[in-house]
């Protein structure tokens, strides 16, 4: 097992993960849940919409990084379309 020291993808804090693991503290890990199911849920209301990542903040009242971090964690997929669920 080798740990590495990383940036928290949500709050920006240091936090040590094992290799290869997602970059996101203990601390956060219920608010990606929680964010996760906040942003599908505003994708699927908004099918038609062609969101980006400053579309998703801005309407969810919260910091594009966050979202970047789930795009960047396989969560989502960024396509022609705009941000998708990543089924």
């Amino acid at each position: 097992m080798s740990l590495e020291l990383v940036k928290c993808g949500m709050c920006g804090k240091a936090t040590v993960v094992e290799q290869g693991e997602r970059c996101v503290c203990s601390v956060c890990l219920e608010e990606e849940r929680i964010l996760y199911v906040r942003v599908r849920t505003l994708l699927r209301d908004n099918e038609e919409s062609r969101l980006t990542i400053k579309d998703v903040a801005e309407m969810l009242e919260i910091d594009e990084r966050k979202i970047t971090h789930l795009v960047d964690s396989g969560y989502f997929k960024l396509a022609l379309h705009g941000l998708r669920p990543n089924d």
